[in-house]
């Protein structure tokens, strides 16, 4: 049988999962693989568009507002350092080049951007995190140098992003095999399990784990946020293969 057809039995049939135990273990992993790649899609989509979007609005800010800009010994000055603060989509863009610290009516805003003096600062969903600047002299760069800067960023953020991409991916081959790895270990726990080699209880669990991926997927590209996903994601895994034992052939 194909990959394609093992996929697609493996969302709803859980006796032909079981049947999948006696495969040879090179096509489970060669599995496993593939969920990776299914898992990594919605995260890496999400960074993909607040990456272009954060960029494209950084560029249309510093072209409009920036005449000039130098960072000497981690200390950072814009123009005439008068702090300015632009709304792009939701993001608040704030520039304070003569504080240290955020101003206090920005303390209540969820997502910003918050250049200071020393250090740049970004607010979201995950919180608030702090980049402070380089300690290195550096001369001034004015409007032109800027634009240009922009430019070659923007024409490197592809490679940017490949790069990115196969960084999710480990992370997600990871966390695949590790699930895949412990779920099988463990199964040997249960009785009607417990005679069967650990390569067959494997097969067994990661082809488990096709209808909790796609949920994942699903949930992710539709942007549906639920508490606890890698719980319920194992969850469901365990769910799958419960009913993958319950189909195994009765020993004689």
């Amino acid at each position: 049988m194909n990959i394609f057809k093992q996929f697609w039995f493996s969302l709803y049939s859980p006796k032909t999962i079981s049947r999948y135990r006696l495969q040879k273990i090179g096509k489970t992993i060669f599995f496993l693989f593939l969920l990776a790649i299914l898992y990594t899609l919605p995260g890496f989509f999400s960074l993909v568009k607040d990456v272009k979007l954060q960029v494209n609005n950084v560029s249309d800010l510093l072209k409009d507002n920036i005449q000039s800009i130098s960072l000497n010994k981690g200390s950072l000055t814009i123009n005439d350092n008068t702090p300015f603060e632009r709304n792009i989509g939701e993001y608040k863009y704030a520039f304070y080049p003569n504080e240290t610290v955020i101003p206090s009516k920005l303390k209540n805003e969820q997502y910003a951007f918050v250049v200071l003096k020393n250090r740049l600062v970004i607010k979201n969903d995950k919180g608030e995190q702090d980049y402070p600047y380089p300690s290195l002299k550096s001369k001034e760069i004015h409007k032109t140098q800027v634009s240009k800067f922009i430019k070659s960023i923007k024409e490197a953020l592809p490679v940017f992003l490949i790069a990115l991409f196969f960084l999710f991916y480990l992370g997600s081959c990871i966390f695949i095999f590790i699930v895949a790895t412990l779920l099988a270990f463990l199964t040997a726990l249960f009785k009607s399990t417990k005679h069967l080699p650990f390569r067959q209880r494997f097969a067994m669990v990661s082809y488990s784990l096709t209808l909790p991926t796609i949920i994942y997927l699903l949930l992710g590209l539709l942007k549906i946020n639920i508490p606890f996903q890698t719980l319920i994601f194992i969850l469901i895994t365990a769910g799958m293969y419960t009913l993958t034992i319950k189909n195994l052939p009765s020993k004689k």
